[in-house]
């Protein structure tokens, strides 16, 4: 009896120590990661956990070691058997899309799925932390985080004294897209002591009619469409001289690139928009001739 339990506690010993090492294994073993956000990608890579991504998706461009990785559809639209195939152990998306029924598949399957935020400046920083912890990267989220607080708090302190400006900023042409209010770009122009004129429509990206920007008086306009949208020429706001913006030759367009990806390089983007808006907070000290 006595050797017979003995062969049994054995047996429960070498089964735990088998679990132990299968868990070890598990953790030292590299993850595999898919990401299905551009803003997802962004933070893996600023985290450190770029080596660990195996699949991004098809909107994924920064940084550019992306662009040789499989693509996996988008976070709308993912495709399930490029995604399995990869293997993953770790497969994250965006908030957006957590009814959708792909989604539900992957989880069925046992595959685990970290869904994060990106429509707020608070959501950004809230993921990035999200996304240390999810892979192993708590400390680099941490220092990352407080880059960005340092980026804002420096740009705060430039324009701390400006008057607000009255703001218009454009994403497309046709029709007139605007930024408005409930994302991370409008908590941007707010930051650089900016009134958003889109705000009055309660919509996240409203379409503006030209009596509605007239009638706004916008002081400055940053038009993303500027040199790049065919159907945007070099003087398209001339015809409106009855803008003040126009009027006094503020109307700028903006790079795409960084100002239009949500992420971890937000702080950057809120730099350019501020340096736009308040160009003399932002200039070089003269020099006073002697």
């Amino acid at each position: 009896m006595v050797a017979s339990l003995g062969r049994v506690s054995r047996t429960f010993f070498f089964l735990a120590l088998l679990t132990a090492l299968a868990a070890r294994c598990a953790l030292a073993a590299p993850m595999r990661i898919v990401s299905l956000a551009p803003s997802v990608t962004e933070t893996l890579f600023a985290l450190g956990a770029g080596p660990d991504v195996v699949g991004v998706s098809q909107y994924c461009d920064y940084p550019p070691e992306v662009l040789k990785l499989p693509k996996v559809g988008t976070f709308l639209t993912p495709n399930l058997e490029a995604i399995i195939a990869l293997r993953p152990t770790l497969i994250i998306g965006l908030n957006l899309s957590s009814d959708q029924r792909e989604l539900r598949a992957l989880k069925s399957m046992g595959l685990q799925v970290v869904l994060a935020r990106d429509q707020s400046f608070d959501e950004i920083e809230l993921s990035i932390r999200k996304l240390g912890d999810a892979t192993g990267h708590r400390t680099e989220a941490t220092q990352l985080i407080a880059r960005i607080d340092s980026q804002v708090g420096a740009v705060r302190k430039v324009v701390a004294d400006q008057p607000p400006v009255r703001v218009l900023m454009l994403v497309g042409h046709q029709p007139l897209v605007a930024v408005g209010r409930g994302t991370f770009l409008d908590d941007l122009l707010r930051l650089a002591r900016a009134d958003n004129i889109a705000d009055l429509s309660g919509e996240q990206w409203p379409q503006l009619s030209f009596e509605y920007i007239i009638a706004m008086r916008p002081e400055v306009i940053l038009d993303g469409t500027m040199g790049s949208d065919p159907g945007a020429p070099a003087h398209f706001w001339d015809r409106y001289p009855s803008i003040p913006a126009v009027k006094d030759k503020r109307v700028f367009g903006y790079p795409d690139d960084p100002i239009l990806h949500a992420g971890p390089r937000v702080g950057h983007s809120l730099e350019i928009l501020a340096a736009l808006i308040h160009p003399s907070a932002f200039a070089p000290p003269k020099v006073s001739a002697r």
